[in-house]
This record gives C-alpha cells, sequence and structure tokens, in this order.
C-alpha cells in the first residue's frame, strides 16, 4: 500500500514537471559505437536527478537516434535538417564537419558556455584544437581514435616469420626499423610463396576517408598552412605516396580494384583470414569482435591471431604516423533549448561514460581521469593502443577540406587502377585543386 501511495506520488510529480525533450541525432556506422547515443540517456538521468535535488520542476527527456549506414547518408541528413529548420538539437559527427557547418551558420558556437560546467575541464587538452575553428570552440569532443595497422599472425608465420619477430613487429615500426618498403617486401614475398592471393597482401580502406593521410603524412606532407589556414598540397609527397600505392599494385600487394569493394566484403576478407596487412581503425576490433568473428570467440580470437602497429614510416628512422578524427558534440545553433543540451553534454562528459563508450566500442577515452579507471587499465587492447595518440595526426579544420579530398582521393583511384600513372595523377590532381580551389589551397 505504502509503495503504490509513493509510486502514485513520483508519477504525480513527473507529470506536474516540465518536460523538455531534446532530440539527437549520432552515427557509429559501426553498431559497436551505439554508445553515442545511450550515454546521452544515461546523461539525462543523471540531469534529471541534479534538477530535481535543484527543486527545478524542468526535466529532460532524450530522443535519441542513432544510425548505422555511411557517413554519406548521415551529413545528407543533418545538412536537410540544417536548411528545413527541422534538425535535433544535437549532433554527433567528425570533427571535420565543423569548418562548413559553423561557415554556414548552423552551429551554435560554446566557448561561453563550456565555462560554467566543471566536467568539460577534464578533456584531454590536446583535443580542443580539433573542435577549435575561427578561434571558436564548436563542439565538445564525444571520443577520439587511432587507425591501426593490423597484420595476421599466422599468415606472418606462413611467410617464415618466428613468433618473436612477430611480436617484435609493433616496436620495430615504432623505432623506424621496419618501413614502408619493408611491408611491400614482406607483402610481395607472401604472394610468392603462396601465404596469400595476388593482391591480398596489404589492404587499405575501400573508399574515400580519413585514413590515407596518415601516409601521406608518413612522406612529409602538409594539409593546411598555418600562417594563413589555406589548404595545402605537398607535389612529393603527393607523388611519393601515389607512388606507392602504384608499386603495391604493380608488384601484386594490392589488387588494382580494392577501391570500390563492399565494406562487409573488405571485412569478411580480412577477418577470414585472407589478408596479410589491413589498415583500419581502432573501433574496427570491436566491429570484428561483434560482428564479423563472434562466432570464433570474438576479442579472444582477434588476440589470437592479430597483431597491431602504427603505420609504418616512409624511410629509416623515420618517424611512423597514425590518424585520429575525433567525434563531437555539437549544438544547433537555433535549438530552443541550447542551455539544457550543454548542460546535458557535461553530464554525459564524464570518466564513467567515457569509459563506457572507449572500451565498447574500441575508442580511445577523451578525459584525462579515464585512463586511470580499473576497467579501462585493465582492458588489454585500450591499454595496448593508447601510446599511438604520441604519434597521431589531423586532418585540417577548412570548409573546403572535403572539395580537397575527393580530388586527392580521384587521383589516388586512378593511379591503383592503372588509369594514370602516379606522376600524372599528381599533377592532374594539383591543377585540378588550383583550379578549383582557387586561394584557398597552395601548391607546394
Amino acid at each position: 500500500m505504502i509503495r503504490a501511495l509513493l509510486l502514485a506520488i513520483g508519477l504525480a510529480r513527473t507529470a506536474a514537471a516540465d518536460t523538455v525533450v531534446l532530440r539527437a541525432w549520432t552515427i557509429g556506422p559501426e553498431d559497436a559505437a551505439v554508445t553515442r547515443a545511450s550515454n546521452l540517456e544515461a546523461a539525462a538521468l543523471a540531469l534529471n536527478a541534479r534538477l530535481m535535488a535543484e527543486g527545478s520542476e524542468t526535466r529532460v527527456q532524450v530522443d535519441t537516434r542513432f544510425e548505422s549506414d555511411s557517413w554519406e547518408a548521415h551529413r545528407r541528413r543533418v545538412l536537410l535538417g540544417f536548411e528545413s529548420g527541422k534538425v535535433a538539437d544535437i549532433v554527433q559527427s567528425a570533427h571535420v564537419d565543423i569548418a562548413p557547418w559553423s561557415d554556414a551558420g548552423y552551429l551554435l558556437p560554446l566557448d561561453d558556455r563550456l565555462a560554467a560546467h566543471s566536467p568539460f575541464e577534464a578533456v584531454h587538452p590536446s583535443l580542443w584544437p580539433a573542435v577549435r575553428y575561427r578561434g571558436r570552440i564548436w563542439g565538445v569532443p564525444q571520443d577520439t581514435e587511432a587507425r591501426p595497422l593490423y597484420y595476421h599472425k599466422g599468415l606472418l608465420a606462413a611467410v617464415g616469420w618466428s613468433e618473436a619477430e612477430i611480436e617484435a613487429l609493433p616496436e620495430r615500426i615504432r623505432r623506424g626499423e621496419f618501413t614502408w618498403d619493408d611491408l611491400l617486401r614482406t607483402g610481395k614475398e607472401a604472394v610468392a610463396k603462396g601465404v596469400v592471393r595476388e593482391g591480398y597482401a596489404y589492404w587499405h580502406r575501400p573508399v574515400n576517408g580519413a585514413d590515407f593521410y596518415h601516409t601521406y603524412y608518413a612522406f612529409g606532407g602538409e594539409l593546411q598552412d598555418d600562417a594563413s589556414g589555406r589548404l595545402v598540397l605537398s607535389r612529393d609527397a603527393t607523388l611519393a605516396m601515389y607512388g606507392l600505392l602504384e608499386r603495391a599494385v604493380r608488384e601484386g600487394v594490392t589488387k588494382p580494384d580494392l577501391i570500390g569493394t563492399s565494406r562487409r566484403e573488405w571485412h569478411r576478407a580480412v577477418t577470414d583470414g585472407r589478408v596479410l596487412f589491413a589498415s583500419a581503425g581502432t573501433w574496427t576490433w570491436a566491429q570484428w569482435a561483434t560482428e564479423y568473428v563472434d562466432d570464433r570467440g570474438g576479442a579472444d580470437y582477434l588476440w589470437k591471431t592479430w597483431g597491431f602497429a602504427l603505420h609504418p614510416a616512409a624511410r629509416a628512422g623515420e618517424r611512423p604516423t597514425t590518424l585520429s578524427q575525433p567525434q563531437a558534440y555539437m549544438v544547433w545553433k537555433d535549438s530552443a533549448h541550447a542551455e539544457l543540451a550543454v548542460r546535458l553534454l557535461a553530464f554525459a562528459t564524464v570518466p564513467e561514460l567515457d569509459a563506457r563508450h572507449a572500451l565498447g566500442s574500441a575508442h580511445l577515452a577523451v578525459l584525462t581521469p579515464t585512463p586511470e579507471r580499473p576497467d579501462y587499465r585493465d582492458d588489454p587492447f585500450a591499454s595496448a593502443v593508447t601510446y599511438m595518440l604520441d604519434y597521431t595526426t589531423f586532418q585540417p579544420l577548412h570548409s573546403r577540406f572535403g572539395q580537397f579530398t575527393e580530388t586527392f582521393f580521384r587521383g589516388l583511384a586512378s593511379v591503383e587502377s592503372g588509369q594514370f600513372s602516379a606522376e600524372e595523377a599528381t599533377e592532374i590532381v594539383a591543377d585540378e585543386l588550383r583550379r578549383t580551389l582557387d586561394d584557398d589551397v597552395i601548391i607546394r
């Protein structure tokens, strides 16, 4: 009887409260990253408890939308929402989207609002530049990651590597002792010995994206001029990178039609043990464990089968690379509940939820206290890849970088398909960028 009475009182209080619905649009696209949405729901519970303690009649309800299709589709939906005025209060997307969306007037600058909420002080200082554009902060870092080079231990053993040599590979790459030339040489040997099919020794991503730029950086490339903020194409680095991929195809290490392979076919070939080296993300580890090898033991199977390292240096003794693309929560400029949206993000930016997302999706923590949590320290993958942030790089924040990367990728694809040589593609890309981006690009 008393329990029923208390329940009735609770329901009456809830009904009497002023409920504000905050909409949030999020994306994985991998299913393991669903915590980008569910963490906001958990944050709403904590925020409502605080509001109740403060005596406020306001309550927050979060209406989350989590997408697992392509980034292109997500960005189209968000842009259509912005343009129509029918968009979420909170949008999660890659940090590079800040430049075009803020330039178009769609985002709320957050500088003045962040200072009022102490949880934001725990964000790793290195991540704030990723969401700062034209002197303003436009997003709250949600996660970060790195892009490792994965290698199949059993296939390396079949090439003739000893167990000690296989286990030493990450450190050899870190010290600059195992370069891209060594990778191609190993891949060519694997094909010659019949360990893998021709073209299956090294696979990069099959579609346009950020992952190619860690190799461009390894060859000395620049993407943005510090003084002017203009985009940069380094002709020598472009030629060197295109030349590397041209050689990989010519020597049978990479197949000429890799670009255009479906994502599912790509992941299936790699996780079935048909590919020796593969470039992917830290989050791919969780994706493989839950979507591709769950019937073979999940993460335990991956630990026995695959190793991971930085991407090699261009030349012996030089620095290896990786690349991070931090995700961010952004607030729509015309949200009727912007203050509550920012406060909700503060309750989502706490070590418990940071760790829940990082460990569940194989991303890296964005808060400085999170790596000291026992659950994070005890996770073998998270603790093993965190060092990669010391070698990471970022894409530039520029409203026209999307055009830049489309042109750069078309040049890369034309080289691998044999349509143009590395030299021809480099000059075509340079000419097209000069013509289409004009004063927004520097060709060096």
